[in-house]
């Protein structure tokens, strides 16, 4: 694999003079662009050095993701983004593979650095500026720009980087499918091994159990490779480690079934696939002591050989006595060794691997989960029809235990009944378990949309729905209408009372707003800290100004009582009314407001500016 990676690499540089990176445009039509046009480096070590380096050392990559197989050295990548647009724009940098261990992005606006962002593994999210399974960034492009992006990776494993740049609209609504999509079928599979595990309960056929325990851990691989377990695992290097311990794992729980399924007979085959798989679980066992690289190139290396050995072993029972299952089987072991084949591809540099291409190894993965379902079912139902052609030759030989032998198969069938009603029961339960998890999961999204402190709707809701009403006014012609509140010398008031007082007082701030908000479609946020934003849809400006000293009133006349103490506080607002022309910059309503509220707050506080401010307004205060 190293002589591979080393002559890709050569032809590489031998093309680099011949093609040069593209600039990647934004313009009113861009909603994504997959980045397969850069420049990348492994001589920089560090952002100081890259920036001073000359593009011409650089290698170019063009027409295809940067895969760069088991090469273990950072590297640095360099691309640049052109805004054609007469607005800022705030495009999402996505890195399609969760699978690495440090990524850092430097985003350069004319040679400057204008921002750095460390991303150490997925699940460390506090430096990571979107909360998501892939590694995301959001860049901010001044309108009429030229900006360059570098972006250095590191990663024990390999390094493969897929990149694209999102519209964020386009990216959430993408995603939100494909994570559904990706989570039902992974549902489907662990269901499939849920049930295979019940079936083995009641029937206690081995097959089942072995069924079972491959599908729940081909569901868990799955739910590693779409990047999912991020949301709970803490390193990259621990996912790292388990793809490919679990890949091993499925192979060793194939012998057991296929000894279930194909029942072979003591032959020279079959007892070296013993002793092979004897020792291949025993190197597993302690494999993972090792560093990650060295288990992922023992997994790619071993396990196609172990898998080879099964299907030939397989055919070979197949050729003896032929059956459904073991042919079922045969291709469970196909669409398994399918996908290792195509991990090996995509490990040793030849083809990349993204979540959008991760539906080739579902389709293997579902695959081989349904041959094996098919394969133990029908071998049950194959075992079922024997015991009764069996019995049915015993009544056929006895007369005189007809009745009894009757008895026999009316209690069997009863028996078997029972159990695909249980089956069925159970099936419908799970059903219903899933429709509860989605209840549960539309209920956690409007918890999202609310403020664990206060009650009331939190700045992601607001977000949305000033666009939404900015949408509505630029589309009827209405005046939209945005107050910016903020708690006059709130620092103090901790500062005096404490943390849990000044919690009181925000909620006791956001009650006295909400109450004084009397049509449905008004809504109150809290924007951040002690600051709260009123959207009031089609309402004029002298209403506004109406409303915000209607809230500032009822606060400056309303004490909060804590602890035997009482605190009187009050709130500066600042209006801003307008049409909306431009649904694109919906950031002039709150910044607008922003500033009446700066300048309220600068001038005494307690009191409602709108905006704009007057001169004589101004010279009078």
């Amino acid at each position: 694999m190293k002589v591979i990676g080393v002559l890709l690499s050569l032809l590489t540089i031998l093309f680099a003079g011949l093609a040069a990176a593209n600039t990647i445009e934004i313009d009113e039509q861009f909603t994504s662009e997959k980045i397969n046009s850069i420049y990348y480096s492994f001589a920089p070590t560090s952002i100081a050095t890259a920036q001073q380096s000359d593009l011409k050392q650089w290698q170019t990559l063009t027409n295809k993701p940067l895969n760069l197989g088991i090469e273990q050295r950072p590297v640095w990548i360099q691309f640049t983004i052109k805004n054609t647009l007469n607005t800022r724009v705030t495009p999402i940098l996505s890195i399609d593979n969760p699978l690495l261990n440090e990524v850092q992005v430097y985003h350069l606006l004319d040679k400057r650095r204008s921002s750095s962002i460390n991303i150490n593994a997925p699940p460390l999210l506090p430096q990571q500026q979107i909360k998501n399974e892939p590694l995301l960034v959001k860049l901010t492009l001044p309108a009429h720009s030229n900006t360059t992006v570098i972006v250095k990776v590191s990663n024990s494993s390999g390094l493969r980087v897929p990149l694209t740049l999102w519209q964020a609209d386009a990216l959430f609504t993408y995603k939100s499918k494909l994570n559904l999509l990706y989570g039902l079928l992974i549902g489907f599979v662990f269901s499939l091994a849920i049930s295979c595990l019940i079936l083995y309960a009641f029937s206690r056929k081995q097959y089942f159990a072995y069924t079972g325990a491959i599908t729940l851990m081909l569901s868990i691989l799955l739910y590693f490779i779409c990047g999912f377990s991020f949301i709970h695992t803490r390193s990259a290097g621990t996912v790292q480690l388990m793809i490919p311990m679990l890949v091993m794992l499925i192979t060793v729980l194939f012998l057991p079934l296929q000894q279930q399924v194909c029942q072979p007979k003591t032959v020279t085959w079959f007892k070296v696939q013993k002793i092979i798989i004897a020792i291949y679980a025993l190197l597993i066992a302690f494999i993972w002591l090792f560093p990650t690289l060295v288990v992922t190139l023992f997994c790619l290396i071993t396990t196609p050989i172990v898998l080879g050995y099964y299907v030939v072993t397989t055919l070979l029972c197949i050729r003896q006595n032929p059956s459904e299952p073991q042919k079922a089987l045969l291709l469970a072991l196909c669409s398994f060794l399918a996908a290792i084949v195509y991990f090996i591809i995509t490990v040793s540099g030849l083809y990349i691997f993204t979540n959008s291409r991760v539906a080739f190894v579902f389709i293997c993965s579902l695959s081989c989960a349904f041959s094996l379902g098919y394969a133990v079912m029908k071998l049950f139902i194959l075992q079922r029809d024997e015991q009764v052609t069996t019995q049915q030759t015993l009544i056929a030989k006895s007369a005189a235990q007809d009745a009894l032998l009757h008895e026999r198969l009316s209690l069997q069938e009863s028996v078997r009944q029972e159990l695909e009603t249980q089956v069925d029961e159970r099936t419908f339960e799970l059903q219903v378990t899933l429709r509860e998890l989605e209840e549960k999961n539309r209920e956690l999204e409007q918890l999202n949309m609310e403020d664990p402190l206060t009650g009331i709707k939190n700045r992601r809701f607001f977000d949305k729905k000033l666009v939404m009403e900015l949408r509505r006014s630029r589309r009827e012609q209405t005046p939209l209408s945005v107050i910016m509140l903020d708690i006059d010398k709130f620092k103090v008031i901790n500062d005096t009372y404490g943390h849990l007082t000044g919690d009181q007082v925000i909620r006791t701030a956001a009650d006295t707003i909400k109450k004084q908000l009397q049509r449905p479609l008004d809504e109150v946020a809290r924007y951040g800290g002690e600051e709260f934003v009123v959207l009031l849809p089609n309402t004029q400006n002298d209403g506004a100004i109406a409303i915000a000293e209607k809230i500032r009133h009822a606060i400056a006349t309303n004490n909060v009582h804590v602890a035997g103490t009482t605190i009187s506080f009050t709130i500066s607002a600042g209006v801003y009314t307008s049409v909306a022309e431009d649904i694109n910059n919906p950031e002039i309503f709150t910044e607008r407001a922003d500033k009446a509220l700066y300048f309220a707050k600068q001038h005494g506080r307690n009191q409602v500016i709108n905006f704009p401010i007057p001169q004589s307004q101004s010279r009078s205060v």
